[in-house]
């Protein structure tokens, strides 16, 4: 008998609960349509206030004796609930046993662990916290909020999602083996998290390699391990057509490809003063030469040594000899063997702090020499470009050309979002691509293949950031020995000094050297020279040789009284200022000029395009910046001044000055000649300062009287201007000089001398001015030459400029119109903001874009014309001050006991999507004709070809199939005559009534993007109306049919651990059972999915066992073997008598599979908190297939 469709039944599982053995096997007991609350319960108020999840388990199955195929079985959500708060979704784990906590193993596999973390947790961690406390390196990725991490011990572990991140360097300090003290920096981390910790997890103490491998108590530490989707459990579910389509498209918009898993709620963080575009650090050389050096490695912990070699690292240049073998440095932190034995497992180099680390079974202890070159890790604005993705570039694998300006090491990096999500590859020096996929960079070529783990979403980007490797804003000052750099600048108790009464005494080994003035206020004497600033009481000597350290410097001098006044006065073409002091006559060598001029500096905003030599195209822009500085001079007592043209009469107060003197200015031009393609280059001219018109005059007028006065200064400090005739600063850590025999190193704006290489520790001597390019030491040898030689120097450019912007927020999505940024103009100063609008559309002033707040993408352009495409209405501004403010929207899941799910491991919003290419559609439209049923009566339907056409009354409930007949091809439906208005179980119907009749497309989903957009491989078959048509993802199963099979005997059956699979173990029996002629019996009624063994206890006696029934029942050779399915109340299969052999045996067994006409499934109902819609409400759930 052929299959029809009263055999096709929805079964109820053996426990529709939401307890951890909920669903299991198949019943027997059907669903009853439109009955309420036959399979979920009540939506409760509190399920309204909290959200809730309910999971049930039900079945497909065709309930027949016969095992006729149930062809092409799969299984739709044809109508979503009418409460726009509830949805229903279907999922398939593929057991007919499992039970809820099955299934929920299978919807928490959304994420999976994947690579350790960038962070270690910092101390132990305890049960209940609600904030991690973490550490990680600088150069280390900072997490962001909705990134989701697994702990794990070897006892425990549990996935945490952060709500939000605070970060901050701060120093640490670390007593190694020996007892030495390190000091060093790490970034400290804040991580809030969305569940409290469910356990105790262990965290490591902090040292200069990481963190400790135990925490106090003896404890492992626990690992942290980033995450990944795997999506391993796929979502079937139905949405509304968004656009209506005509009959041949190819194409859908359907509302959404999501559907709500989980109910979650939306938490705003605030992002305030985040960086517009990536500033890296990254690692850069301060020097043209390499230098080779002694260490001496010393034991740090069990299986580790460690020697420090007391600067930064050029990435790349470092060679170790070390126990008779040569390591190299790989660009990558670790050292790889170039000859001799391998007699370490592993060696690592810390590039910003030079620390090396060695890994073998016993620690080494014993010297090692490294050549190399010294490196700072530097901070600068990147390179930032995109890959728009749309439907026809999607893919996994990308390339890149960035050959215009190549990436340096370990400053690449890539991201991309796929299903709302984003995920990053970086480069860690070594040309290889990690993270959220593959890849490699050719630093050479500038070359990147990529291949991404996830497909990306179209409207998204590919976002790459890196440093080229021209980078222009550094400079390298090596090599220069310096003369007499040493500077003693003291201000004096008094002012109005007498020029010529300052004498000087100072200890230079023990021996007191003495330096005098003379009238002219010229200081001379055995161990330096210098002068007087008498007016303003500032005493500045240049020695020759360094005092005696602890020494002070003794001053004996007269003072007097000054006068003061202000001059406005001009420059003439020359540069020239002439005027008259009033007050005169005045003393010589008394007389001081305090004023400011305005310096100009040059800008460049420097555009390339294209990689085709001299075909490719540039622009350049050159803004003027300003700059005040203040200028200070002195007379020298001869009627000149000191450093400056002019001259001045004691007698009358008449002067000439020149106050605007010339300076070098860099001017910027594009280049083809060095690479045959456009680059920034320079060349020198010379501009002249703008006097600002107002001279502060200080003097002593001649006839002024002295007292005597007489300080000791102790301690004073001394001052080494480094780069006299350099503008720019200089790079905080990229500073190694040689004094005599000392070495001198800055950290943190602190001079350290004579590093000790087995702890990095060293004698601070000094602090550095960056932006002054001086050094002032409170320490120094006693006695010495002052010539001091830069080993190691960088300095940077600062203040280039940007038209353009491009750049993600740190998270998304944005809430929309929240993002706020502010700008400074290269050409005025004047700081501007701007604010999208509600469409994310930017135009305010001079800046124009768009912010894309779904994905946090910015594209702003900084012009008074936006539509002007020659460039001549850009505005630049300055790129590293380019800020931004946001509002960042996160979901937030409920707690996981409420809801009987970890929403930790799904996705931050609850959704998943519901179409995916590959899956099977079913694009319906159903219509509703009113009709009074007439015995008899035939009724022609406004379309035809209908996949399907029935009666329903008021209630929804259907007219009994035999009450009328259907003509589908025609669109007609006929009623019986007699006809009786009943529902096949025979209950009345109450009207009014309606012919329900719905035509469908089946086809493959080929693409689904998070826009809602959805392609197909066939065309549509009729048009689709907006709003009514809806497109239903289906759950296949394909044919199902009950059989048996897979039968073979078996000599021996241990019960203790008996043989489920499917081949025998050990000898087969030599007895059997004729299958041909008396072939086994199921039906699709009675069979299940099960793996079955008759074990013989006799030799005509067996028991019946299934592999998680056990022993259900006992059989005999001499009769039908027929077990009774409880569920159906119908044998589980017929093995028949007559066909069993003699020769059976205690001990011996038959094993068989059985399949059953049953398509498991699981249907999740998913409620959002708030106020419900409707009273009550239901969800059609299709069951559909073909039969002969």
């Amino acid at each position: 008998m052929a299959i029809t469709k009263k055999d096709v039944k929805l079964l109820k599982s053996q426990r529709l609960s939401d307890t951890d053995d909920g669903g299991g096997r198949a019943t027997g007991e059907a669903v009853t349509d439109n009955k309420i609350n036959d399979v979920f319960p009540n939506i409760s108020r509190l399920d309204r206030t909290i959200g809730h999840v309910n999971v049930r388990k039900l079945f497909a199955g065709v309930q027949t004796e016969t095992n006729d195929g149930y062809l092409g079985a799969h299984a739709i959500i044809a109508e979503s609930p009418a409460d726009p708060l509830v949805d229903t979704l279907l999922f398939n784990t593929g057991s007919q046993t499992d039970e809820r906590k099955d299934a929920q193993s299978v919807i928490e596999g959304y994420v999976v662990p994947s690579v350790i973390a960038d962070f270690d947790l910092m101390g132990d961690q305890f049960k209940g916290q609600r904030q991690l406390s973490a550490v990680a390196f600088e150069t280390r990725p900072v997490p962001e909020v909705g990134d989701v991490f697994q702990l794990v011990t070897d006892t425990a572990e549990q996935f945490v999602r952060l709500t939000e991140v605070e970060h901050e360097m701060r120093e640490f300090h670390y007593v190694d083996d020996s007892g030495k003290l390190l000091t060093f920096w790490r970034r400290y981390l804040r991580l809030s998290i969305s569940s409290a910790l469910l356990y105790k997890f262990p965290g490591g103490q902090v040292v200069p390699e990481g963190v400790t491998e135990r925490n106090l108590d003896g404890e492992k530490i626990t690992r942290v391990r980033a995450t990944q989707v795997a999506d391993s459990a796929r979502y079937f579910g139905v949405n509304k057509l968004a656009q209506s389509v005509s009959a041949g498209s190819l194409t859908l918009q359907v509302e959404s490809i999501y559907s709500q898993l989980v109910p979650s709620t939306i938490k705003e963080n605030i992002l305030v003063d985040q960086i517009a575009g990536s500033r890296k650090r990254y690692n850069v050389a301060t020097a043209n030469s390499d230098r080779t050096i002694n260490l001496t490695f010393t034991s740090s912990a069990s299986g580790q040594s460690r020697s420090f070699i007391g600067t930064g690292v050029y990435r790349g240049s470092l060679v170790l000899t070390v126990s008779g073998s040569v390591y190299r440095d790989n660009g990558a932190g670790e050292l790889k063997l170039s000859s001799g034995g391998a007699n370490f497992d592993r060696i690592t180099i810390d590039y910003e702090s030079g620390m090396l680390t060695a890994f073998r079974p016993s620690a080494y202890t014993g010297s090692a020499s490294v050549t190399y070159r010294t490196g700072v890790a530097a901070t600068n604005q990147s390179v930032t470009g995109e890959i728009e993705i749309k439907l026809g570039n999607r893919g996994y694998a990308y390339t890149l050309n960035l050959s215009e300006a190549k990436p340096r090491p370990a400053t690449l990096t890539i991201s991309f979002m796929a299903l709302g999500r984003w995920y990053q590859l970086r480069d860690e020096g070594d040309g290889q691509l990690i993270g959220e996929g593959a890849g490699a960079v050719d630093f050479a070529t500038g070359s990147v293949a990529l291949t991404l783990d996830a497909l990306p979403d179209v409207g998204s980007s590919i976002i790459y950031d890196y440093v080229a490797q021209d980078d222009f804003n550094f400079a390298v000052h090596t090599g220069a020995s310096l003369d007499s750099p040493i500077k003693i600048v003291q201000e004096l108790k008094n002012k109005g000094l007498d020029p010529a009464s300052i004498k000087v005494t100072t200890k230079h080994g023990g021996v007191t050297k003495t330096m005098t003035s003379n009238e002219h206020g010229q200081i001379t004497g055995e161990v330096g020279t210098g002068f007087i600033n008498a007016a303003d009481g500032i005493l500045n000597l240049v020695i020759t040789q360094t005092l005696d350290l602890g020494s002070a410097i003794d001053v004996q001098y007269e003072f007097g009284t000054n006068v003061s006044t202000n001059l406005t006065l001009g420059a003439d073409g020359g540069g020239m200022t002439i005027g008259t002091i009033p007050g005169a006559p005045f003393k010589p060598g008394s007389i001081s000029f305090t004023w400011d001029v305005k310096r100009k500096g040059k800008v460049p905003v420097f555009n390339r395009a294209g990689d085709r030599g001299l075909d490719a195209t540039a622009s350049l822009d050159v803004y003027d910046t300003e700059a005040l500085v203040t200028r200070n001079v002195t007379d020298d007592g001869n009627g000149k001044w000191r450093g400056v043209d002019g001259q001045i009469n004691y007698q009358t107060g008449e002067f000439s000055i020149r106050t605007e003197t010339t300076y070098t200015v860099n001017e910027y031009y594009i280049n083809y000649r060095r690479s045959n393609k456009p680059e920034l280059a320079h060349t020198q001219s010379t501009e002249r300062e703008r006097f600002t018109g107002t001279i502060i005059v200080k003097a002593q007028e001649a006839s002024v009287s002295y007292g005597g006065e007489r300080e000791s200064i102790p301690a004073p400090q001394l001052v080494v201007d480094l780069l006299p005739n350099v503008g720019d600063s200089i790079v905080p850590g990229s500073l190694l000089l040689k004094w005599g025999s000392s070495l001198y190193v800055d950290r943190d704006g602190v001079l350290y001398k004579d590093i000790d290489h087995t702890t990095n520790a060293g004698t601070a001597v000094g602090r550095v001015d960056y932006a002054g390019r001086q050094i002032t030491l409170a320490s120094w040898p006693s006695n010495v030459s002052t010539k001091v030689e830069r080993l190691s120097c960088l300095t940077t450019a600062v203040g280039f400029g940007t038209q353009r912007v491009f750049f993600r927020t740190a998270g998304s999505p944005l809430r929309p119109a929240s993002l706020q940024i502010t700008a400074v103009r290269i050409d005025t100063g004047e700081v501007v903001t701007a604010t999208p609008n509600l469409n994310g559309d930017v135009s305010s002033g001079i800046i124009h874009g768009h912010v894309d707040a779904r994905t946090g993408i910015a594209r702003l352009q900084f012009t008074t014309d936006p539509d002007d495409d020659s460039g001549l209405s850009d505005v630049p501004v300055i790129a590293a001050l380019l800020r931004y403010n946001a509002v960042l929207q996160t979901s937030m899941p409920m707690d996981a006991k409420l809801l009987g799910l970890n929403p930790v491991r799904l996705p931050a919003d609850g959704r998943v999507p519901i179409y995916r290419e590959g899956d099977v559609l079913v694009i319906h439209h159903t219509q509703a004709t009113a009709v009074e049923p007439a015995a008899g009566k035939t009724i022609t339907l406004n379309r035809a070809e209908q996949a399907e056409i029935y009666v329903v009354d008021a209630e929804g409930n259907r007219l009994d199939e035999e009450q009328y007949e259907t003509e589908r091809e025609e669109g007609t439906l006929t009623f019986a005559n007699p006809l009786l208005l009943q529902q096949e179980d025979g209950e009345l119907l109450v009207p009014p009534f309606k012919i329900m009749d719905r035509i469908e497309h089946m086809t493959v989903c080929t693409e689904a993007q998070i826009t809602g957009l959805v392609e197909i491989n066939s065309p549509l078959s009729f048009d689709a109306p907006a709003g009514e048509t809806m497109v239903s993802s289906a759950l296949t199963w394909g044919d199902m049919q009950s059989r048996l099979y897979r039968w073979f005997t078996q000599k021996t059956w241990s019960t203790g651990n008996p043989n489920w699979s499917d081949n025998p173990v050990g000898d087969q029996t030599t007895a059997n059972y004729n299958t041909l002629n008396y072939p086994p019996i199921v039906t699709n009624t009675g069979a299940i999915a099960g793996k079955w063994a008759l074990v013989f206890t006799s030799t005509t006696a067996f028991q019946v066992v299934e592999e998680k029934l056990g022993i259900i029942t006992v059989g005999n050779v001499s009769q039908d073997c027929s077990p009774i399915n409880p569920a159906t109340n119908t044998p589980y299969f017929v093995i028949k008598k007559e066909g069993w052999g003699t020769g059976w045996a205690s001990g011996n067994a038959v094993r068989f599979n059985t399949d059953s006409c049953l398509g498991p499934m699981w249907v999740v109902r998913s409620i959002q908190a708030g106020k419900g819609a409707v009273k009550d409400d239901h969800f059609k759930l299709q069951v559909r297939g073909d039969a002969d």
